[in-house]
């Protein structure tokens, strides 16, 4: 399939990354809006707003109540984007806890923040091996526009790695989302898209068992759905046709996959996927937060 002439997005130019969203400044302060975070001014983006509505869908809560963090504990953030994560958990935490955020490029990251954060890249398939045994949680969410099939085994390994003994790791994953027939084509969309780069689309079925399979105990698992509909399920939507959005030129540049044959049509779908949830009663999306333990000596 030839390209489909379209206005680009920035995405990442790393040769072995898959991951299939942008990381320019419209996806860092997509909205302009000021706030403050933790006495820091930082614009809503989409990451901001995504942050958002998982905090609020598991009642504001940063941490699993298992959780416990004092002293001088060290936390691991992987794939940190803007570092909006750990923003908002310092001033949660004594100033002796240690915070690090990590992910492939800097691009996101921000320049203001506390000194007990710290922001690196690197990748969570192969972290620094004197980090062992090193963290006492190590957090990550919505990776999978990112991490391949075969990588998430591998990455929940070298997370296990660096985790102190009773440590815990805490990851977010999105599930299965629906409103209607817009909805159901432009998921079949996705997953081919995702499939062509060997990422895996439904990595919350498997993550219990991936869990276990590293040596994780005690794992949790918790569900939450949230209403697309109308004004309750605004942020979400807003948030997931942005991300829909996001993937226009990865779709575009390999020919739209039979699905869509210009920008315009694609453009029209995600609108149509937008007003069909905002106006479906049923329209619905799951999030999968786990924790698990490492074990101790």
């Amino acid at each position: 399939m030839s390209r489909i002439q379209h206005t680009e997005r920035t995405h990442h130019s790393i040769p072995s990354s898959q991951y299939v969203l942008p990381s320019d400044e419209l996806e860092r302060q997509r909205y302009v809006t000021t706030v403050s975070i933790c006495s820091y001014q930082r614009y809503y983006s989409r990451l901001k707003l995504q942050h958002e509505v998982i905090r609020r869908a598991f009642g504001g809560a940063l941490l699993f109540p298992c959780v416990r963090l004092s002293g001088n504990d060290q936390v691991l953030d992987s794939g940190t984007g803007t570092g909006i994560w750990l923003l908002e958990l310092a001033p949660q935490l004594p100033p002796t806890v240690r915070l690090h955020g990590v992910d492939i490029i800097t691009r996101l990251f921000p320049t203001t923040y506390p000194s007990n954060i710290k922001f690196s890249v690197e990748d969570v398939t192969l972290l620094p091996s004197s980090w062992s045994n090193s963290f006492t949680l190590v957090h990550q969410r919505l990776l999978l526009a990112a991490l391949r099939k075969v990588e998430w085994p591998i990455a929940i390994s070298e997370m296990y790695r660096v985790i102190s003994p009773g440590g815990w790791i805490q990851l977010c994953e999105t599930g299965s989302w629906r409103a209607g027939p817009f909805t159901a084509r432009f998921q079949s969309l996705m997953r081919t898209l995702l499939d062509s780069k060997g990422l895996f689309m439904d990595c919350y079925k498997a993550m219990p068992l991936m869990l276990r399979n590293a040596g994780f105990v005690d794992v949790r698992v918790e569900v939450i759905q949230l209403s697309l509909c109308g004004a309750e399920g605004s942020d979400d939507r807003k948030n997931m046709c942005n991300v829909f959005r996001g993937m226009k030129t990865p779709i575009l540049n390999v020919g739209g996959f039979g699905f869509v044959s210009s920008e315009a049509e694609f453009d029209a779908l995600v609108n149509g996927v937008e007003d069909e949830m905002e106006k479906t009663a049923s329209a619905q999306k799951e999030y999968f937060l786990f924790c698990a333990r490492k074990p101790s000596l």
